[in-house]
């Protein structure tokens, strides 16, 4: 029979290697956050910069001119291209990092990160393939029929551009989850969570996109460009942010043996600022 000596240094033993476990798991959590930094200076250079889609080539070029910009810039285009593809998983990896913290408010009931999961693995899909477009007609730009190198930049920004609906439901799913949050300071703040919301649907905007070769709708334009493109680029910065310091909150309520679910719902006595 066990002394109540051995039962107590069981106990803590246990302790310890939950404790342990917690910081390995939260270790990993930070790596895939990380990767929502990494992907956003990866995917502006290679994709934006090298790639020229950032400003997008406006549609009103003839397919002759549209032919002899990929033929001067035919290697630097290719290497865009192939750096943005190899960097586009990094996406999906960032959005398992945000599944990960979502999870702590749901229980057994993961629809909500469910979602947000499948909604960033599924971005990757059209953030690959607008990338396959442009490497196919940068291939052989030399040869190409004109109207083929410029149908090859029009799918390309057709379809990472229509293809919004995928990270709208990543966006709407993140932000109804965090606004369950019932501690006295939640994880992300509220405003995070509408301008979460209200970002994915305003990408209903690119919808209009197809219809306009010019103007503020079009793919270089003010609306579906310089806006809608710039309402993601620093939702992504600030979720990271947010979400960065959520994890050591969440480490801190792991530590001192909170459950994650009661924190949430406002159970617990944990301060606020953990």
């Amino acid at each position: 029979m066990n002394s109540p000596d051995s039962r107590v240094a069981a106990r803590a033993a246990a302790s310890a290697q939950a404790v342990t476990a917690a910081d390995d798991s939260f270790k990993y959590w930070r790596f895939c956050l990380a990767c929502g930094p990494i992907f956003l200076l990866a995917y502006f250079g290679f994709w934006g910069l090298l790639g020229y889609c950032v400003p997008p080539l406006p549609a009103t070029m003839t397919a002759q001119e549209m032919a002899a910009h990929f033929q001067a810039n035919a290697a630097q285009m290719r290497l865009g291209m192939v750096g943005a593809m190899t960097f586009a998983p990094t996406y999906m990896i960032w959005g398992l990092g945000i599944t990960k913290v979502m999870e702590t408010f749901e229980g057994n009931n993961r629809i909500m990160s469910t979602l947000q999961l499948w909604g960033a693995g599924l971005t990757v899909i059209p953030v690959l393939m607008c990338c396959v477009f442009i490497l196919a007609g940068s291939y052989r730009a030399d040869t190409l029929d004109p109207s083929i190198v410029q149908l090859m930049y029009d799918m390309s920004w057709l379809t990472i551009s229509v293809c919004y609906s995928v990270t709208t439901m990543q966006m709407i799913a993140m932000g109804v989850i965090f606004l369950s949050d019932k501690r006295r300071t939640p994880l992300v703040p509220k405003w995070l969570c509408w301008y979460s919301i209200w970002g994915g649907f305003m990408f209903i905007g690119e919808d209009l996109m197809p219809f306009f070769k010019d103007g503020v709708f079009a793919r270089n334009g003010l609306v579906n460009f310089w806006i809608e493109y710039s309402i993601y680029f620093f939702y992504m910065i600030f979720v990271t942010w947010y979400l960065f310091k959520a994890v050591t909150r969440l480490e801190a309520e792991a530590r001192a043996g909170i459950p994650p679910l009661e924190a949430a719902q406002g159970r617990t006595g944990l301060l606020a600022h953990a």
